[in-house]
């Protein structure tokens, strides 16, 4: 019993390193279990190469397993993994005719000869031999063809037919592995992806009948409509835009909306139908919005609003339907209804916000602030995001002073916007002196230290570019910036100096980069990442 369970052991753990491999590399479990232990340490070995990427050394010990064992079980599939480690090293044609087409001739029934058929294909397709690779791929479906491989030759010829822009046999490949190839654990990437293309494909032609007819061989229920609606709205969108074909997205359009209504549920007793009326009904606004009928998707939400009754949810889709149409007024109309008046003020201080009009949604956020005390601090954020939207920078930072008192906690934050503001604002100095006050660090020493490089003041900014250096994260940059900053002030030398010490201490930075262009492209300097020497 310890023997067999040692050996079971063995078995297991020789087997979990092919495991590492793709599909297409991997040794049958039956070919592995008939092995003598000499056979499996060299395919090993073999391997071992191969996984590390050494490709022409584990071509050798490919070779020399079928030399020591040509009459070996795992002979085709040595000579496989030859192919393979040719096709790596880009001798594809050598591959083809030396490696996986003697694969064929030698063991014409073996797992391996069928693989090999579909890597001919793929090999001449890397090689952008497309009409070989087609003849390849089609002699693989033709002799194999209940076999994966055949599924993977009618996918890359799918491919081929997109290059060529055959879209005829393109849909006919489409059609055949979603209709009549039979969807197993291994082909499922193919199936399911071949049904939604196909689908895709009879949406965009306004075939409605034929587009569900491929989706519902991998969907159904709520699923199914999700992703009818996921795949429609484009050709939807795209058929309605053009005056030729809107007749066509309409009533593609139409025909999906009447599907969705047919499923959606009659008791609006259980929660759980009541959630699916809503996701319905909101797909439905969206289907008729993407097909341009403004009317009909409002309709859409007031027809739910009967069903289900309206709550906060309903008003708010109905609000931002108007709103998204710059119908304003509407919106705030809609707003105003919500049982919720806090969320319903801030949606219309948003409206406000959205509609550029700065006065006005600061009014609505002060509303809030006296509904609220204890929320001030959330909507005085609200309003300097408006002032500092609207540029209008001493309105901004009187909001940030009352954030001062409001969540003094956060202080560093608010004399960082005060300073931000000044600067944007040109009044450099009293940004310089907000950012003191900020313990932002070392992100104050760079922004006082671009503010003194604006005044002309490059000793102050130079003092606060080596004060950031002192943290080990920012000193790539900053010693970057010291260079631009004598650069600034017209100290050529130690511009170049400071350059060449970012290439040196951080040469394999973006920095050090930089650096490396601007002294080769401004001063003729040739430096190396580890170094600087200049052209003589």
């Amino acid at each position: 019993m310890k023997i067999r369970l040692s050996a079971l052991v063995v078995f297991v753990c020789s087997f979990s390193v092919y495991a590492q491999l793709g599909y297409l590399e991997q040794i049958p479990v039956e070919t592995f279990a008939k092995m003598r232990e000499v056979e499996r340490f060299q395919l090993k070995v073999a391997e071992k190469f191969y996984i590390k990427g050494e490709y022409k050394i584990a071509a050798s010990e490919y070779e020399k397993f079928l030399t020591l064992y040509e009459r070996s079980l795992a002979a085709p599939y040595a000579q496989l993994m030859w192919s393979h480690c040719l096709v790596k090293q880009r001798r594809v044609y050598t591959a083809i005719r030396d490696g996986f087409q003697s694969v064929i001739d030698y063991w014409p029934d073996s797992h391996e000869a069928m693989l090999s058929g579909y890597l001919i294909g793929r090999s001449y397709q890397s090689a952008g031999e497309l009409q070989n690779a087609e003849k390849a791929y089609i002699q693989a479906i033709t002799t194999n063809p209940k076999h994966q491989t055949s599924v993977l030759s009618k996918w890359e010829l799918a491919e081929i037919y997109r290059i060529r822009k055959d879209n005829v046999k393109r849909v006919k490949i489409w059609e055949d592995l979603t209709y009549k190839t039979k969807r197993t654990k291994e082909n499922n990437y193919q199936t399911t992806h071949a049904s939604v293309y196909l689908g895709q494909h009879y949406f965009y032609v306004g075939d409605f009948q034929n587009a569900f007819k491929a989706f519902e061989t991998t969907y159904k229920g709520k699923s199914l409509i999700n992703q009818l609606y996921r795949y429609a709205l484009s050709p939807i969108r795209s058929l309605t835009s053009s005056q030729e074909k809107s007749a066509t997205g309409i009533k593609l359009a139409n025909q999906l909306i009447a599907y969705i209504l047919e499923e959606v549920p009659q008791d609006f007793t259980k929660e759980a139908n009541i959630s699916l009326t809503r996701d319905y009904y909101y797909i439905i606004a969206s289907i008729h919005g993407n097909a341009r009928r403004d009317k009909e998707g409002f309709a859409a939400y007031e027809a739910l609003g009967k069903l289900i009754g309206v709550d906060d949810g309903l008003r708010g889709k109905q609000a931002s339907w108007h709103q998204s149409r710059k119908r304003y007024d509407e919106a705030r109309v809609v707003y105003s209804q919500y049982k919720n008046r806090e969320a319903g003020l801030a949606a219309i201080a948003n409206s406000w916000y959205e509609e550029k009009k700065w006065e006005e949604a600061v009014d609505i956020y002060n509303q809030l602030i006296g509904i609220d005390k204890d929320k001030e601090g959330q909507w005085q954020q609200e309003i300097v995001g408006v002032w500092r939207k609207a540029g209008q920078w001493d309105k901004a930072i009187a909001a940030y002073r009352i954030l001062l008192t409001v969540e003094a906690e956060k202080f560093s934050d608010w004399y960082w916007g005060i300073a931000d503001c000044y600067e944007r604002s040109g009044r450099l100095k009293e940004a310089i002196h907000s950012y003191r006050q900020s313990d932002r660090y070392p992100g104050v020493y760079f922004a006082m230290a671009s503010c003194h490089r604006r005044l002309k003041q490059y000793k102050e900014a130079l003092v606060l570019y080596h004060q950031a250096r002192a943290d080990k994260g920012s000193a790539p940059e900053a010693t970057k910036q010291i260079a631009v900053t004598y650069e600034q002030s017209g100290a050529r030398e130690n511009a170049i100096k400071w350059f060449q010490q970012t290439c040196k201490l951080y040469p394999k930075t973006s920095q050090a980069s930089r650096a490396h262009a601007h002294l080769q492209s401004k001063y003729k300097i040739s430096v190396t990442l580890g170094g600087a020497n200049e052209k003589k």
